[in-house]
């Protein structure tokens, strides 16, 4: 299921992907669509330390970390698990005195 959103381009720029799509014969909607794709892909894998580092604080959804990271969001997921049990038993032992 795709969605349809519309953007404002500066005249000049659209002018410049036109002569993109002519010269490739694409359509202008598919050249776009391939760009914002590759940039999405390229910004995740830029992005996946930050990525890793918002779901641990719970800025991010499981959801959107499926999303974003793919098969590798299991093992954030099991990172910020196991780190939030030590967390845990620290903050235990804190508490009984025993640290």
């Amino acid at each position: 299921m795709s969605t349809q959103v519309n953007v404002r381009l500066d005249e000049g720029l659209l002018k410049e992907v036109d002569a993109l799509t002519k010269v490739l014969h694409l359509s202008r909607s598919e050249w776009l669509r391939n760009k914002i794709a590759h940039a999405v892909k390229e910004e995740t894998l830029n992005l996946r330390e930050a990525i890793a580092l918002e779901y641990a604080k719970g800025h991010i959804s499981e959801e959107e970390l499926n999303e974003l990271l793919g098969a590798d969001a299991e093992d954030v997921k099991f990172i910020v698990k196991h780190l939030q049990t030590g967390k845990d038993e620290i903050d235990e032992k804190i508490e009984k005195g025993k640290l």
